[in-house]
């Protein structure tokens, strides 16, 4: 029986090894339920809206407010078609109103002016566009639910396109 170069290496510093090598792959988004991507896609989509809006009335740069206006626009439509396949189920609904966590930070949004606004839109931004293509992503390769499924899919592109989109906006003007 060959011992093999690994014999001699503690086994303390392979398992070290192989908790560092799992550590650095990237952590899969968990896949939810569909009554929970609902939810949570809807919320995503009511703030991207809301604090579209809100930098297209305080924002002096054009580029925020160009990538704000195509936002608005294009999560109109996507709510649109969220609401439609929801209409179709009995015992689901979508939220008529962002959550906790959002609803501050546009509270947040809306007590800032210039530049100070700019800065904390992009980061608000950058995060909820990762959150959104991490979702849909998520769900458009392991959903359960077939319809959700192929919307999300079909809605992935814009929201990655989103997610870059906003990794290149200027933090003020």
């Amino acid at each position: 029986m060959e011992t093999g170069r690994f014999n001699m290496i503690p086994k303390s510093f392979l398992l070290g090894l192989a908790m560092l090598a799992l550590a650095a792959l990237p952590a899969r988004a968990q896949v939810p339920a569909p009554e929970q991507f609902i939810t949570e896609a809807a919320i995503s989509n009511m703030f991207a809206i809301e604090a579209g809006t809100m930098a297209l009335q305080k924002s002096n740069s054009p580029e925020i407010k160009k990538f704000a206006h195509q936002a608005v626009s294009d999560r109109t439509t996507l709510g649109t078609g969220l609401r439609q396949i929801v209409a179709k189920r009995t015992g689901i609904s979508a939220p008529e109103m962002p959550d906790d966590k959002r609803q501050a930070i546009l509270r947040q949004l809306g007590n800032l002016q210039g530049p100070e606004f700019d800065r904390a839109y992009v980061q608000a931004q950058q995060a909820a566009n990762e959150e959104a293509e991490a979702l849909f992503a998520a769900y458009a390769e392991r959903g359960s639910d077939a319809e959700l499924k192929s919307f999300a899919s079909k809605n992935l592109a814009t929201l990655q396109d989103y997610a870059r989109q906003a990794k290149a906006l200027p933090a003020t003007d």
